[in-house]
């Protein structure tokens, strides 16, 4: 689940990032953005990316306080 700083900062990325643009990375804040918490395998389905790649960008964004894991 986003953080209350994921969602702002996600929010000022949407403005200043093209749509057509968008890395990986941002299909996933994107997906968590729009539909909340949710299962590693949905998050690599609706992405196209492998588990191992959706869990290391969540890593990354949970080091950086963007995201947070719920039980």
């Amino acid at each position: 689940m986003l953080t209350n700083e994921g969602i702002a900062r996600f929010r000022r990325m949407k403005l200043s990032v093209d749509i057509a643009a968008r890395t990986d990375g941002y299909k996933v804040l994107d997906y968590i953005y729009e539909h909340g918490a949710d299962t590693i395998e949905v998050i690599g389905t609706f992405t196209g990316l492998s588990r191992d790649q959706v869990v290391s960008q969540l890593q990354v964004f949970m080091s950086h306080g963007l995201v947070e894991e719920t039980a």
